[in-house]
């Protein structure tokens, strides 16, 4: 997920804060890769329209995968996937030192009613050290956090009804690419009868990037719904952008869930991107292909509009 967004990192945590992006590890010196040729300068223009797209769906993907990063310790997994949306794994946590092949990370529990179970009210700090894992050749260094804790039911072994939420908190969390992550993101996940699960991510401010491009989300909200039954996934997601690569900000709003199969493209949803000066409207027409609709003078009449497949988009 996200082979083209390695430059700027949208954190994709099924590679652990993508380590595939460039860089080694055990002590070898990595160069930082260049600034790319700026393709995505705002205004939204015919020529940038696509990249625009691509960056904020990238964004909006990361935020639902950097919540994998609790696989560090932890375990089973309760997601579905739409490529183009990405998938969101939950994982119980055990409080214990993460096995890394090399360097060190530890968890801190503070079992704040000292019941010696995950409930309402604990807290965890991870701090990773140069912690290299081998079988996926990644490499974390810095420290995160799961504060806020709230723990209804049973949501570790899945027993209807459950409900789990956190603040994940992150300190210059970095991987062996110069990749960097700061700022928090709070998940709020949870199932009545675990055939349908929901799921909330928000924050105030996530910020991310590396020597070459940084990003930060703002006034974030996204909504998930993963219905095992109907083996569907619907994603909302509301927000303001703000990329070096954009040379200023974005805000976009969902005007239509995104909805798809799991392991598919969506084959419905309508996402609008703006600044302030010009806008692209993005229509999904079904899961091979997506229309872009672009404003360039907000006049509300569309100027031109592009039609691009979800592969040609790459977000998956």
């Amino acid at each position: 997920m996200f082979t083209r967004k390695c430059s700027a990192l949208i954190v994709s945590v099924a590679l652990l804060l993508l380590g595939s992006c460039g860089g080694g590890s055990d002590g070898v010196v990595v160069t930082p890769t260049p600034p790319p040729v700026n393709t995505s300068a705002l205004p939204i223009t015919a020529a940038n329209a696509q990249e625009i797209t691509v960056t904020v769906l990238g964004a909006i993907v990361s935020t639902i995968d950097i919540i994998d990063i609790v696989d560090v310790i932890g375990l089973p997994d309760v997601g579905g996937t739409i490529p183009g949306l990405a998938k969101l794994e939950f994982y119980a946590i055990i409080p214990q030192t993460v096995p890394c092949d090399t360097g060190e990370a530890n968890v801190t529990w503070d079992d704040a009613d000292n019941n010696l179970e995950i409930s309402t009210g604990d807290t965890f700090d991870i701090v990773f050290a140069m912690c290299f894992f081998a079988d996926t050749g990644e490499t974390l260094d810095g420290a995160t956090s799961l504060t806020n804790l709230v723990v209804e039911g049973d949501p570790f072994n899945q027993i209807a009804p459950w409900r789990f939420a956190a603040t994940f908190g992150f300190d210059s969390l970095i991987d062996a690419g110069f990749n960097v992550l700061n700022g928090d993101l709070n998940l709020d996940i949870s199932s009545v009868d675990n055939i349908v699960v929901d799921v909330s991510l928000t924050t105030d401010l996530l910020v991310y990037g590396n020597m070459a491009i940084m990003e930060e989300l703002s006034n974030y909200e996204l909504s998930q719904t993963l219905d095992f039954n109907a083996q569907t996934q619907s994603v909302s997601a509301n927000g303001t952008l703000t990329s070096n690569a954009l040379e200023g900000s974005v805000t976009f709003e969902t005007l239509q869930e995104f909805v798809g199969m799991f392991d598919d493209n969506p084959f419905i949803g309508q996402l609008l991107i703006s600044d302030d000066s010009s806008s692209v409207l993005v229509t999904v027409v079904d899961n091979i292909s997506v229309l872009l609709d672009i404003d360039f003078d907000l006049d509300s009449i569309i100027d031109e509009t592009i039609v691009v497949t979800w592969a040609e988009l790459d977000i998956d």
